[in-house]
């Protein structure tokens, strides 16, 4: 309620979504004062992973699915987890590297798994500076199916990588990735269509490549830190001068 009525109080209300304006329509905010501008990187940041770095280190080989994430229910890791035991069992060759703090709840999912599954899985533990950028360049799939995200900028990050991504039909996360573009989309929750889709950007190599390419595309096109301050600057001025500053 606090913050609610703080925005209410504002000349100029910046949301990463529509979903988030809409939101924020229907709970009083005047629409003229709410603008969309979404999240960005900055491209220079983000130069420098190295994949053979990352693979040496923890001693990996084939392709690899990764998250970058609080390992929670919430984020989809659960069902990261559960949709890779499905591949593996069809044969699949591919580790499944798990980047981020782990949630109570998680922990206590991850540990009551079958040794099998838990040697073919990776827990680094949160990450960050290079060893995330080399994460990024070595990776083959990202994926984050998670019901919580408003924008999801890892997304972003992974696209720059020319890595295809994999997220939920959940959230703010449809406005940013383009189903069938630039990567998938999938139900909360549905264990088979994640492994299916999976499956997919593993074995069609071509396809995952082209997700790739769009997604640095939009990214370099839309989503750098520059160009949103060049729509966010502007927002100030007439607030300055209605507040005689």
């Amino acid at each position: 309620p606090h913050q609610l009525a703080a925005m209410r109080q504002s000349d100029r209300v910046i949301v990463q979504t529509d979903l988030e304006g809409e939101y924020l329509a229907s709970r009083g905010i005047p629409g003229d004062r709410i603008v969309q501008v979404g999240m960005g990187v900055n491209p220079e940041e983000l130069e420098g992973g190295k994949a053979s770095r990352f693979r040496a280190h923890f001693s990996l080989q084939g392709p690899i699915v990764f998250t970058i994430a609080t390992l929670a229910y919430d984020k989809g890791i659960n069902h990261l987890v559960e949709a890779m035991r499905r591949l593996w069992g069809r044969g699949m060759k591919a580790h499944l590297v798990l980047a981020g703090p782990q949630m109570a709840s998680f922990s206590r999912y991850f540990s009551a798994l079958p040794a099998s599954v838990k040697e073919r899985c990776l827990l680094t533990g949160p990450i960050q500076g290079q060893e995330k950028l080399d994460l990024l360049a070595a990776g083959d799939v990202f994926a984050m199916p998670s019901r919580t995200d408003s924008f999801g900028i890892v997304y972003l990050e992974a696209w720059y990588y020319r890595k295809p991504v994999i997220g939920a039909w959940a959230g703010g996360v449809p406005e940013v990735i383009a189903h069938g573009q630039d990567g998938y989309l999938v139900r909360f929750g549905d264990v088979e269509e994640l492994a299916g889709r999976l499956e997919e950007l593993l074995h069609q190599r071509e396809r995952a490549h082209l997700f790739g390419q769009r997604g640095r595309e939009k990214v370099v096109r839309l989503h750098t830190w520059d160009r949103k301050y060049a729509a966010i600057r502007p927002l100030y001025a007439p607030a300055l001068r209605s507040a005689g500053a």
